[in-house]
């Protein structure tokens, strides 16, 4: 099945008038960070992400150079060590443990797998862990509150997804939707956790929400597939597994000529037709300057209440929408901040 198109229905009316209360989120002055780094002093970071992919890689950049921002810069004053554990979550504590074990200055764990890893193999060290690529770190267990302190070696940064507003935008692009399908990996509770409020905000417009859970991203091809002849469009959310081949979802899409939306701005970039969020390499400048910075300058972690992430953007592929046979509407386009292709 394919979306509708056509004249502008009561719909996307509505869908479009809603559009018209979202903006860009002011952007929050960022924690200040007192004092700059000791002279003379080498500090150490332990990075660990769950998979290497273009999304996390961003997000680690972006860390970097908000730390070199601040005065902390490799090859000077800073040692940054990175790993990448696989998409094996014994593997990350193994990792969490060797960065530990050389005494690191902080601990920046990326994912929630990996987060929930290294704070248990650092829950004792008295190393300061400081996590992000996190969605719900209530939910995942990460921390007992987002609003509070934690009183203890872990603080981070998080982000809460849009997901009224995505809908929002997607229905404003394809009114005619009214079946619906994701992927999503069931074994990471933050994509769980998400599924559940986007199929709840799916029903709730009065769309059927169809799943088609992976394990890994050898199985999105298969999952993808699965759904193509069932949907009127592909929704995928902020999921490390499904991000890792977002290219098999492009061949996909392309061949069934079906619009793909998506929670993540990176997936816009190779081949979705939208997605409100914040942009991943702006995701790791904020998690360093609001927290890590802080942190490395002698501030307790436990007394930092985890910092959410304020400002998110809309990002189109004009190429992909063309493809799937949808119209992005110029109310739409006016809100973005970048468009991909034509």
């Amino acid at each position: 099945m394919q979306a509708m198109t056509g004249m502008p229905s009561a719909a996307r009316a509505a869908a479009l008038a809603l559009l018209a209360m979202i903006g860009a989120a002011a952007a929050a002055p960022p924690v200040a960070a007192q004092g700059a780094p000791e002279p003379g002093r080498t500090y150490t970071i332990g990075f660990s992400q769950i998979v290497d992919h273009p999304a996390l890689n961003a997000t680690r950049q972006g860390f970097l150079d908000a730390l070199k921002e601040a005065g902390f810069e490799e090859g000077r004053n800073l040692a940054f060590e990175y790993q990448n554990a696989q998409g094996d979550v014994g593997t990350a504590r193994s990792i969490a443990e060797r960065f530990i074990a050389g005494k690191v200055d902080l601990l920046a764990p990326c994912t929630t797998p990996v987060v929930l890893a290294t704070i248990r193999a650092a829950r004792d060290s008295g190393i300061p862990v400081v996590f992000g690529c996190v969605t719900n770190p209530v939910q995942a267990g990460v921390v007992e509150s987002a609003d509070a302190p934690t009183g203890t070696n872990v603080t981070g940064f998080y982000t809460v997804p849009p997901v009224a507003r995505n809908f929002d935008i997607f229905t404003a692009i394809a009114p005619g939707m009214k079946t619906v399908g994701t992927i999503y990996n069931s074994g990471e509770s933050n994509s769980e956790a998400l599924n559940k409020l986007a199929k709840a905000e799916a029903e709730k417009r009065g769309m059927t929400w169809l799943e088609a859970p992976v394990t890994s991203s050898a199985e999105v091809l298969t999952a993808v597939q699965s759904l193509a002849g069932k949907v009127d469009a592909i929704i995928t959310l902020q999921d490390n597994t499904v991000a890792s081949a977002y290219e098999a979802i492009v061949k996909t899409v392309e061949e069934a000529k079906l619009p793909w939306f998506s929670f993540d701005v990176q997936a816009v970039k190779r081949g979705a037709i939208a997605a409100l969020a914040q942009d991943q390499y702006q995701n790791g400048v904020d998690w360093a300057k609001k927290v890590a910075v802080p942190v490395l300058l002698g501030k307790d972690p436990g007394t930092i209440v985890p910092v959410e992430a304020e400002v998110f953007e809309i990002q189109l592929n004009a190429d992909a929408a063309k493809a799937a046979g949808v119209t992005i509407p110029d109310e739409v386009r006016a809100k973005a901040s970048q468009v991909h292709g034509g």
